[in-house]
């Protein structure tokens, strides 16, 4: 399979003296970058040349935007997504596109993401957060305090503010250091609540002077001091923004967002077991709008993923691509269909398509789905999963019986496996998948080792015909379908 050209990500901060902060916001927020995109390298750059210069007396360099995109093309990155970690798009945001626009003719692409709060949902996320999450104690309003900026794009802050009085919560208030609305404005505000207690924090990245001096500082002029002033109790919280994994995690979602725009997304779509009601909402809406569906099909042109589908969402003018797997046990064989199978939907995903790969049951549960993802990963596409239903909880849906209570373990076995007999005496839930051709030699285990009473035999759960026997029962045979599931369930002492 032809492989995507070398891709990286440049995180772009304004910047910071401040170490610690440094490290857990703008640090962390890297981390996340990189756990996200693995195989993709993430490349720091700063925006501030103050802060540039501060950092290089003490020996370490961190290069801004023009710098930091030619040590990525020196470094062979032919694609880069670039993700900012300012608030809103204003002054500092608009520079970063502008020297970034510079060295576009130096990779085969550039796009740059989107700042934190930029969209009307970006807004409802971050005041969701504040309003609902954000630890404060009863009775306490919470100040946040913002940087602000002369750029028209401020209104950001105003609209958080409208967003709070929307959600009816009075004890939120939010003010900036260099625009409007600004500490008069909440002090105003704070004094027409009631609220005798407030605790600050900065509505920033990072914790730096304006957290550390101008929010918190002991100084007169201090918004600590000035509220205290007034006759509030006041308490701190010096954090930054990006040391709340909730709030990082929009900036992730931004840049996936960024990646899935640069060229088309493979889905791995869990359809469920059989019954066209257990597709998940999310399961619905990603196969009606992916244009192109790729459906796993074996032997004898079995397309059960497709049938679930079709029962579900609406499939009209969809692309289907039929990806044949052969029941084989030689990994070479295998291996070569998987880069087969990932050549194929590369050819619609180069065109910016969305893939969705239809697959039975979850699709994290044996499911080949993730060979074929590895395959598109390696090559630069955007992979994404979506979560489904697997047999094993339809069948204790079915049968009233849960899986596991209380302290009780529970152990997902490939029937398959060479060493099963070794997991069977262990204490729990045994849920054997794929017990089909395995049925006669388990059904004897049980007997021998007085666990027959305890076994479930399920057979093609949700689909036409689906059979529940106990393993006692002289209708459990000794062949059953590919699609048979055995749990051993002891009960509990």
């Amino acid at each position: 399979m032809e492989k995507i050209r070398k891709r990286g990500i440049l995180a772009v901060s304004f910047g910071t003296s401040y170490e610690d902060s440094c490290r857990q916001t703008i640090g962390a927020l890297e981390e996340d970058f990189a756990e996200n995109f693995p195989g993709m390298p993430v490349k720091r750059a700063f925006t501030s040349s103050v802060i540039m210069r501060i950092w290089e007396e003490r020996g370490i360099h961190i290069p801004d935007v023009q710098d930091a995109l030619r040590e990525l093309a020196a470094d062979g990155i032919e694609e880069v997504l670039i993700q900012p970690t300012h608030l809103l798009a204003g002054e500092e945001y608009e520079k970063l596109c502008a020297q970034a626009e510079v060295l576009r003719g130096s990779f085969r692409r550039m796009d740059i993401g989107a700042p934190l709060l930029h969209t009307e949902e970006d807004l409802h996320r971050v005041a969701d957060f504040y309003a609902n999450h954000f630890p404060r104690e009863e009775g306490e309003a919470l100040v946040l305090m913002g940087h602000g900026s002369q750029h028209e794009n401020n209104v950001v802050y105003t609209r958080l503010q409208e967003l709070w009085a929307q959600m009816e919560c009075g004890d939120v208030f939010l003010g900036t250091v260099e625009a409007k609305p600004d500490l008069e404005d909440v002090t105003s505000q704070l004094e027409k609540s009631g609220l005798k207690r407030a605790v600050l924090t900065p509505l920033m990245l990072v914790a730096g002077d304006h957290a550390h001096t101008d929010m918190a500082g002991a100084q007169e002029g201090s918004w600590k001091s000035v509220l205290e002033g007034k006759g509030f109790e006041v308490r701190c919280i010096v954090k930054g923004m990006g040391e709340y994994p909730e709030i990082r995690s929009l900036y992730v979602r931004h840049l996936k967002q960024l990646e899935e725009a640069c060229r088309g997304v493979l889905y791995g779509v869990s359809v469920g077991p059989g019954d066209p009601e257990l597709l998940t909402l999310k399961a619905v809406r990603l196969i009606q709008e992916c244009p192109v569906l790729a459906v796993p099909r074996t032997k004898g042109e079995n397309t059960l993923a497709l049938s679930i589908a079709r029962q579900a969402a609406d499939l009209t003018g969809k692309q289907i691509v039929y990806t044949d797997f052969p029941m084989s046990r030689d990994r070479q064989v295998l291996e070569d269909n998987y880069e087969k199978i990932a050549g194929q939907l590369a050819a619609y995903l180069k065109d910016g398509l969305n893939v969705a790969m239809l697959n039975i049951g979850d699709i994290s549960i044996y499911s080949t789905f993730s060979y074929v993802a590895r395959k598109a990963a390696q090559a630069g596409f955007p992979v994404r999963v979506c979560a489904g239903v697997p047999s094993f909880c339809d069948i204790a849906a079915k049968t009233g019986k849960p899986l596991v209570s209380g302290t009780q373990p529970l152990m997902v076995i490939p029937a398959g496996c060479g060493d099963l007999e070794s997991y069977l005496p262990l204490k729990g839930t045994k849920v054997l998948m794929k017990s089909g051709g395995k049925l006669g030699k388990i059904r004897k285990y049980l007997h021998e080792n007085g666990l027959v009473n305890d076994a479930l035999i399920a057979s093609d759960c949700g689909l036409p015909g689906e059979r529940f026997v106990q393993a006692s029962a002289a209708a459990a045979e000794e062949k059953s379908s590919y699609f048979t599931t055995i749990i051993i369930r002891p009960e509990p002492n």
